[in-house]
Parts: structure tokens; sequence; C-alpha cells
């Protein structure tokens, strides 16, 4: 198996292919290898999913080393009939959720990179961004994964649903809730 028949960490992918079911069952029957092609292969959305939740290095580290240790422990519990890839997202949330409750309660968001004209701009966008970062860190942690993942990362509300393990309904509520929240947060620190 390569790794062209296995491309299973871009957003576009939604459903398992007859090469990635092959793989997950040779993994679940105790091929070391066919589980190591599985973390190759995810390795780069788990680590953009932990990055956007808990914005530090270190932390993403263990939020990945966690994800697959989870992986390991429940591939046989994966249903076939759902998607890999929002599975692995659920645990990616979940372990980055519980790694930052136990670890502090606040993490910066990642540096976003930008164009500006002048440093005036760099300087307001900054500003604007620390203000953000501090709002969006007062949010309850599953509020927060469905804004960075919707709202940050871009994903669909029905791949943020599958990714959290929620109802689109429920993910609605929590984006729906959580900018609120943003909303008010950011007009109080601006007074």
């Amino acid at each position: 198996m390569t790794a062209e028949t296995l491309v299973i960490d871009e957003p576009e992918t939604t459903a398992n292919t007859p090469a990635l079911l092959q793989t997950i069952r040779a993994a679940r029957s105790g091929d070391g290898t066919a589980f190591e092609e599985i973390m190759v292969l995810t390795e780069r959305r788990v680590a953009q999913i932990a990055w956007r939740i808990l914005g530090d290095a270190e932390e993403v580290k263990d939020a990945m080393q966690e994800t697959f240790l989870r992986l390991f422990r429940y591939l046989g519990k994966f249903d076939e009939k759902k998607d890999f890839v929002a599975w692995l997202s659920r645990i990616t949330v979940n372990a980055c959720i519980d790694l930052r409750r136990r670890r502090r309660p606040t993490a910066p968001l990642p540096e976003l990179t930008f164009d500006a004209a002048s440093i005036e701009d760099v300087l307001i966008q900054r500003s604007n961004r620390a203000l953000l970062t501090q709002a969006i860190d007062t949010l309850a942690p599953r509020e927060r994964a469905a804004i960075l993942l919707r709202d940050v990362e871009g994903l669909p509300t029905d791949e943020v649903a599958a990714a959290m393990g929620n109802n689109i309904a429920t993910v609605r509520v929590q984006l729906s809730r959580a900018r609120a929240k943003l909303r008010k947060i950011i007009e109080g620190m601006q007074r």
C-alpha cells in the first residue's frame, strides 16, 4: 500500500476508501506497519486541529501523542460505516479538551500571517488579535473548539459536528452562544 492510495488527511475526504478500510483492518489485527501508515497519513490533520485548539507547540505534541494512543486503544471499536476522518477528528478534539482542562485555563491562538500596508496596520491587527484571543480563552472548552474548528479552521458545520461528536443543531447552538459571548466580551474590552 502506498501513500497515494490512502490520502486521508485532506479536508475534502469524507468517505472511507477500500484502501483505508483494508489498512484499518490490518492495524486492528496487530499489523504495526499498518497502524504507522494511518498515523503518518493523518498526523498533519491531527496537528492542525490540535494547533487550532491549543496554540502551543508542546501541547500539540502531547495532544497528538494522546490522540494516537486513543486511536490505538479504540481502533477496534471503529464502525466502518462511519467516516474515519470525522471519528479521528473527534478523538483529537476530545484529547485537546482534556489536555487543556488538566494543564491551564488559557492558551493563545496561533499567529496568523497577514499583509499590511503599514506598521500601524500591523499593530492594530495584533491588538485586535490579542483581544480576540483573550475573548476566545474565556469560552467553555466545547464552545472554543466549535469556534476554532468552524470559524478559524473553516470546517463546514457538519464536519465540526462529526469531529465533536454532536449533532449539527447542537454545534449551531454552541456557535451562536460562543459568538454572542465573544461580541459581548470584545465590546467590554474595547471600552
